[in-house]
């Protein structure tokens, strides 16, 4: 069996929706012929943890190494300086890890390391890896760097983008998650062979799903119909104010009332928005609640009518993760989202899946999600995660 060194800040029991890409592949990878060695940090990195993500006994190399979280620990009564940050909280992480990394790899001789963004530091130490090594290296991008799509970073040094071309110049494979992504940083890098760059999406995870079936089984109906965000929202890339208005007006037009349809916001307290939500009158529609557990808002989504995801002009080359997760939940989905992004062009084929890039589309699909008859979604096992995973085991056998 083939060895991988996989660096990844985003692993149990941090409380993050990246942990799943690395996990999954990590569990799904030993199937494949392929060992994983993980090196993370420490829990006390992180600001919250979840239990309920739960590692596989198979994995039995997982090493942490220390780190600072700056934001929380360089803070002074809750202050910190920008430039503290850079390129990311965990950027202490690299001086544990580094020498930790080089010890793995003269006891288990790996033949692959592997890395994930969106923590720069994870690319930053498996460049210092590869390059004492000499191994070869495959640096995963969930997402594009930050200030690639976000002209609101500000940066003081740059370091993000300087990490960036280290690893695009020196990684032997570069992995993103939509193809829109690649095709941005092809053009990006045009000095590099256009075989570097390679594309693995995210997916669901069946396990994940299987384990809450017969739970669902017992689930009784709910005596609303019951439209669900699951996560975070803000104003820049992920604003709901336009489906605030839409629910105001069908409202007036007495199509849905408090009596009928509830849209519930999982894992924000709404209170930036409660004043928008007060002066349109819908207070009694729209509902916020506390995070919860991933596996709780797994269960979550398959107990409600449906499922809303909102992805901005900002985000139109990625795609969120949680879009998969709601693929294989088998409920109706609207997609607040460009007609030209990666999310809507995911969504194509997929039955069940509503999009609307505007107002007066948000309306009519949020009736057209109050009539339909649900129905079973048709191949739905190629968004999975260990199709993605043989996906990846593919590519690392052609380098390593």
């Amino acid at each position: 069996m083939k060895r991988i060194l996989m660096v990844a800040l985003d692993f149990p029991p941090c409380k993050s929706a990246g942990v799943q890409r690395t996990l999954k592949f990590a569990e799904y990878l030993l199937e494949l012929g392929w060992e994983p060695i993980v090196l993370t940090v420490e829990p006390s990195a992180h600001e919250s943890v979840d239990d309920s993500q739960e590692i596989s006994e198979k994995i039995k190399h997982v090493y942490r190494a220390f780190s600072y979280n700056a934001s929380r620990d360089f803070a002074i009564k809750g202050k910190y300086l920008s430039i503290m940050k850079e390129p990311d909280r965990w950027w202490t992480w690299r001086f544990k890890a580094i020498p930790l990394g080089k010890e793995l790899i003269e006891k288990y001789k790996p033949d692959v390391i592997w890395s994930t963004y969106p923590v720069s530091t994870a690319h930053s130490i498996a460049y210092h890896l590869a390059k004492w090594s000499g191994l070869p290296w495959v640096a995963d991008y969930r997402d594009p760097v930050q200030s690639r799509y976000d002209a609101s970073v500000k940066s003081y040094l740059n370091l993000a983008q300087r990490i960036e071309k280290n690893t695009i110049t020196h990684a032997s494979k570069v992995v993103f998650t939509t193809r829109k992504a690649s095709i941005l940083y092809e053009s990006l890098y045009q000095d590099q062979p256009l075989d570097k760059f390679h594309v693995i999406e995210n997916g669901y995870d069946e396990g994940n799903f299987a384990s809450l079936v017969e739970d669902m089984n017992k689930t009784q109906a709910n005596d609303k119909f019951v439209l669900l965000h699951s996560g975070a929202v803000y104003q820049n890339g992920r604003d709901p104010t336009a489906i605030f208005k839409a629910l105001a007006t069908l409202k007036k037009q007495n199509k849905i009332s408090s009596d009928t349809f509830e849209l519930s916001f999982r894992g924000i307290t709404g209170e930036a928005y409660l004043p928008l939500v007060n002066d349109l009158g819908i207070e009694d529609l729209v509902k916020f609640t506390p995070s919860i557990s991933y596996m709780e808002s797994i269960k979550e989504m398959m107990s409600v009518d449906a499922l809303l995801l909102i992805q901005g002009p900002l985000f139109n080359n990625q795609i969120p993760g949680k879009l998969f997760e709601y693929i294989r939940s088998g409920q109706p989905i609207l997609a607040y989202t460009a007609t030209s992004g990666a999310t809507a062009m995911a969504m194509t084929d997929v039955e069940m899946a509503y999009q609307a890039e505007n107002q007066d589309q948000l309306e009519q699909q949020i009736l057209t999600l109050l009539t339909i008859e649900k129905r079973e979604r048709c191949n739905i096992e190629r968004f999975s995660r260990y199709e993605k995973t043989k996906q990846l085991a593919q590519l690392l056998e052609q380098i390593g």
